[in-house]
């Protein structure tokens, strides 16, 4: 699956990674400021007021500084383009976890410490490059030590766990348990941490993934890659990618917490990029030590490595589909994530075609289907304001 940074709650980070612009590269600006206080994240502070004379402070003339107007966003692509690019993320998801199937021999904390080096490897200079324009990359540090704890969750339980299932259950089955439980999940924790409200459809949506999750736990459902270094029964497969798909929620829910805390996008990806790389190299060469690095070929270092570059690829290309076209289109596009899925699987990999996991994926497909479906806050608010 896709990194957690990667793939959870894609319209809100992607709004402050792009925002417009101040060159040509679309880069972070710190000059925008949001009207909306609760899905917005500034990286403006204050600076100091202007000082007043002496004579202008005895005769009460004390000068308000004039309020800075945001400027007009404009998306950086068009509509047509938008859709080229929302679907380029979800294909360029879905070879990433291609390459992720591919390393199914491979100790799956090795392959996840290697995957999540490209976010650290293109977003350090990119901070360094922010700090040389004086942009600020965190407003307050207070919620950082939380978001760190969570970082190794997400790595851990996300991205370890779904490279468990991978081994076990594999590509087909494993993404639509991953992808319905990170969305479902989200809409519950956006609930209980954000008091974000969960609508009637969500609770649809919920019901039916849970179903699938339990035909695709079936042991009929699928079976373990022969050249898998894992020996689990089905369910525990199931169980891993249900368990990833909840850590990648969580990760989302604090990520955004932590982002309205004052802590940047791209600050908070690096944080938890550089969290996932080291402690997860670190359990690696405990586990296993130096010597089980040279029996590594070069094509699985490359596969892993591709999977790491494939999915920053996909959250950029997804980042700038998300400005040009509405959350609901996109998230539509990227629910197309299990198809490509199921059919990689059995055309790729020839994992076994049956009718448990053909049911679990439709039924997967449809839930998250309703869910991309739903309204946003605020075009709800405007049918309501012309419906009186």
């Amino acid at each position: 699956m896709n990194d957690p940074e990667v793939q959870t709650e894609s319209e809100y980070v992607c709004e402050e990674i792009l925002q417009t612009e101040n060159s040509p590269n679309d880069v972070v600006s710190n000059d925008v400021a949001s009207n909306d206080s609760d899905a917005s994240y500034s990286f403006e502070t204050a600076g100091p007021l202007e000082s007043k004379s002496m004579s202008e402070t005895a005769a009460g003339q004390v000068r308000q500084p004039e309020p800075r107007l945001p400027r007009e966003l404009r998306p950086p692509v068009g509509n047509v383009m938008g859709v080229i690019l929302g679907l380029s993320a979800a294909v360029l998801y879905t070879m990433a976890n291609i390459a992720l199937r591919n390393c199914v021999a491979l100790d799956p904390f090795l392959v996840s410490a290697v995957k999540a080096a490209p976010t650290v490897i293109v977003l350090g200079p990119f901070l360094i490059w922010m700090l040389t324009r004086g942009e600020a990359l965190a407003t307050s540090r207070r919620l950082i030590p939380r978001f760190i704890v969570v970082s190794l969750i997400g790595q851990f339980v996300g991205n370890a766990a779904f490279q468990v299932a991978l081994g076990t259950i594999g590509l087909a089955a494993s993404v639509p348990i991953t992808l319905g439980v990170l969305l479902i999940g989200g809409a519950i924790l956006g609930r209980v941490l954000l008091r974000e409200p969960v609508r009637l459809r969500t609770i649809a949506a919920m019901v039916m993934i849970i179903i699938a999750v339990v035909i695709l736990s079936h042991p009929s459902t699928s079976k373990t890659p022969e050249t898998s270094i894992t020996n689990h029964p089905v369910w525990v497969g199931a169980l891993c990618a249900a368990a990833s798909g909840a850590a990648y929620a969580l990760f989302g829910a604090v990520m955004r917490q932590t982002m309205r805390g004052g802590v940047s996008a791209p600050a908070t990806m690096f944080i938890s990029g550089v969290v996932g790389t080291l402690s997860l190299w670190a359990v690696t060469l405990a586990n296993s030590g130096l010597a089980s690095l040279s029996v590594v070929n070069s094509s699985q270092w490359s596969m892993m490595a591709a999977a790491g570059v494939l999915n920053f690829s996909a959250f950029v290309a997804l980042s700038v589909s998300l400005k040009a076209l509405p959350v609901v289109a996109v998230n539509l596009i990227n629910a197309s994530q299990v198809a490509m899925a199921a059919i990689a699987g059995v055309i790729v990999f020839s994992e076994p075609v049956t009718w448990p996991l053909s049911l679990g994926i439709l039924l997967t497909f449809a839930g998250l289907l309703v869910v991309a479906n739903r309204r946003s806050p605020a075009s709800e608010k405007s049918q309501a304001s012309l419906n009186k």
